[in-house]
């Protein structure tokens, strides 16, 4: 747990680092949309935040569909068992 800890501490500076390297203004422009004065720090990280938004969203979802997939083989009935197998010939 301990290097659990340690290694939050070492994103939690390199993305302040980040931050604090990165203040220069941008514009963002998107279709008709527009917004000016933002640090290029803050759009990227609040792309990198989106994007894991995103991902564990679709993540989610699969888990969702694959445990009602379980739930609903769970209660079929077991199938039947095979018939013997015929004598071999002589």
């Amino acid at each position: 747990m301990v290097v659990v800890y340690l290694l939050l501490v070492l994103i939690g500076a390199a993305t302040a680092i980040f931050a604090i390297q990165n203040t220069d203004p941008v514009v963002i422009r998107f279709i008709t949309w527009r917004v000016e004065g933002m640090p290029l720090a803050l759009v990227i990280l609040l792309s990198v935040l989106v994007g894991l938004f995103v991902g564990s969203t679709a993540g989610l979802i699969q888990q969702f569909r694959l445990r009602s997939r379980i739930r609903h083989l769970e209660r079929m009935p077991p199938p039947s068992p095979l018939p013997p197998a015929p004598p071999p010939p002589p």
